[in-house]
């Protein structure tokens, strides 16, 4: 059965169904379920030609990344986009990813795909601290939000995690302990997450009266080996950390290597702490001993992005988005005191 045969089975204009069919606020909730049972009876399934035709839209949902950084060999990216496909494939749209390559750049790509109506509305991952995004794609009116957030005059739909809350409570937890020589390995700097971090970490210290030493902190891509590149460096100094505190389980992995490498053991020698993102790959649970973390699944956080900005283009009159979701603070034996 096709979308003409459905409408006239159900005594209502094909517009009608369609838009029944897409949750467009529209419909009635009466006719979307008589629809939706009929369409479930007869096996009808929505092509994207005729949802184009009759709602104005295709029915897509993009991502555009820039070619230096291909996330697509990241695994908190994958597990984000994960997320995304899952939501929007239950609400009946598909996800389309474009990266910036050659001489093209970013800002071209993101021209080009409104330009091509090729996408109904678009979510921007891995915000910098000043993005320019946000402000483009508003210029072209698109819809669009942003996974995370960044430093910006005008609103914007965004999700995002308290970044800035948990790295406060993971410092003031060390802090508490008696640690007063605590390194910070962050995630790159340009990132607004990283500095929101880095915000909450000294936040922390400096409510203890403890002034943050700068050579305690640092900020790279949140690798295995850069965890390791920097824990090692600070062990060898002179006055080196009795904690740390890092942005991802990778990173607390090369730090935990490095511990090893130095004939020290984390959970007894020193304290270690990381974020994690609920990978279905790397548990903290699962780390030798279990890590203490500031916890916040970034695979739930790609489908309610995907919720949210299908709510937004279904009701393009509602006020924009804007969730900050609390992090768990989950303390495991990877945090003793430090050594007297």
């Amino acid at each position: 059965m096709n979308l003409r045969e459905l409408a006239a089975h159900l005594g209502l204009s094909q517009t009608t169904v369609s838009r029944a069919l897409n949750g467009f606020p529209e419909v009635s909730e009466e006719t979307r379920l008589r629809v939706k049972a009929a369409a479930d009876l007869h096996g009808y399934r929505p092509s994207a030609a005729a949802r184009r035709l009759a709602t104005g839209q295709s029915g897509t949902l993009g991502m555009i990344f820039p070619g230096e950084r291909n996330m697509l060999g990241d695994l908190l990216f994958i597990e984000f986009l994960g997320g995304c496909v899952e939501s929007a494939a239950d609400l009946g749209y598909d996800v389309t990813l474009a990266m910036a390559r050659g001489q093209q750049s970013e800002e071209a790509i993101y021209r080009r795909t409104v330009r091509s109506a090729r996408v109904d509305g678009m979510i921007l991952s891995s915000p910098l601290v000043t993005d320019a995004r946000p402000a483009l794609l508003d210029s072209l009116g698109m819809p669009f939000i942003v996974h995370g957030r960044t430093r910006s005059d005008k609103a914007y739909a965004f999700l995002d995690i308290d970044n800035r809350g948990a790295f406060e409570a993971a410092t003031r937890l060390l802090v508490d302990l008696g640690h007063r020589r605590i390194a910070l390995i962050n995630g790159d700097p340009r990132y607004n997450f990283a500095a929101d971090r880095e915000a909450g970490f000294r936040d922390a210290l400096r409510a203890r009266g403890i002034v943050p030493d700068p050579v305690l902190i640092s900020g790279d891509p949140m690798h295995e080996g850069t965890g390791h590149a920097q824990a090692l460096r600070l062990l060898d100094s002179v006055d080196p950390p009795t904690a740390f505190l890092c942005s991802s389980l990778a990173q607390a992995g090369g730090v935990r290597r490095a511990c090893l490498d130095r004939g020290l053991r984390a959970g007894q020698d020193l304290a270690l702490i990381a974020h994690d993102d609920r990978l279905q790959e790397m548990r903290a649970e699962s780390f030798d001993p279990p890590l203490t973390t500031t916890q916040s699944p970034i695979g739930d956080a790609g489908r309610r992005i995907v919720e949210l900005l299908v709510a937004m283009l279904r009701d393009p009159k509602q006020a924009l988005p804007a969730e900050v979701w609390p992090v768990d603070l989950v303390v495991r034996s990877s945090t003793p005191a430090p050594k007297r």
